[in-house]
């Protein structure tokens, strides 16, 4: 499901060959101006190829009740995966927050086949009992209805190597874009995560939710190959420039480290 880099994002098929018709920005470059086309089609169907769609579940948990909340979830998980899984609903991970503004969150991704299959489970999932076991432990809860950047990939199951004691940890940088420069964000990333291939587990942008917010998702064994990984893109001709021209389009970051549950799909 991942693409060669011999198949380029889909936007850059979009680029019309009409200059009259590009926007020039110098926002990027202070060197010169950098042309990106202007959106022809739904952002949703330039930047992804897979009818996927992905939810992102995060659930704020109460800090005496995070043991219990966790053997719920561990059952309410089997539950859908055992009455789901034959329709195509995928249980990609589960993560609680290691370091964080949140530390008693969690955080759940799931699969389904395509926006159809999102309204069948949804339809079901209103008679299952086990929501209310884990109201019980949650302060708060939200959720995002996204899509994959194409060049991510779908993202695959991962056990721990055998050299491994512990599982990976996941960093969940999460980005809140301006408005109208998702396009901008594709065609730079598609080059960016180049640089870490090895790393790269998700990359969604929101649908459904706040909107205009991406999240990418990295896996490293720990903290020592998270800064060797990260020493060692900088240091590739490229890079920084990527850097430099994705800055101009954020209003706000985060990072969080993540580590997997005991049912998480990821290890």
């Amino acid at each position: 499901m991942f693409l060669s880099k011999s198949h380029p994002v889909k936007v850059f098929s979009s680029i019309s060959s009409n200059v009259g018709k590009t926007i020039v920005r110098t926002l990027f470059n202070p060197f010169g101006s950098k042309s990106i086309e202007t959106a022809k089609d739904a952002h949703s169907n330039l930047l992804t190829n897979t009818e996927n769609v992905f939810e992102l579940q995060h659930h704020i948990v109460k800090p005496k009740a995070m043991n219990d909340y966790e053997s719920v979830y561990c059952d309410y998980s089997s539950q859908l995966i055992e009455k789901h899984s034959a329709n195509g609903l995928v249980h990609t991970g589960s993560w609680k927050v290691h370091i964080g503004n949140i530390q008693n969150q969690y955080v759940h991704i799931w699969m389904y086949k395509n926006f159809p299959h999102l309204d069948d489970f949804l339809g079901c999932a209103k008679s299952n009992t086990m929501n209310d076991k884990l109201n019980d432990h949650i302060i708060q809860r939200s959720n995002q209805v996204c899509l994959s950047f194409s060049y991510f990939g779908i993202p695959q199951p991962r056990s721990k190597s055998e050299d491994q004691s512990n599982p990976s940890i996941y960093e969940m940088r999460s980005y809140w874009l301006k408005p109208g420069t998702l396009i901008e964000w594709g065609n730079l990333w598609h080059k960016g995560v180049q640089y870490r291939p090895d790393a790269k587990v998700l990359g969604v942008f929101s649908q459904i939710g706040e909107l205009y917010n991406v999240h990418h998702m990295w896996s490293y064994k720990n903290f020592q190959q998270r800064k060797k990984m990260r020493t060692n893109a900088w240091a590739k001709p490229g890079w920084s420039e990527n850097v430099e021209y994705t800055v101009p389009l954020i209003r706000k970051m985060e990072s969080k480290i993540l580590v997997p549950l005991k049912n998480s799909p990821m290890q």
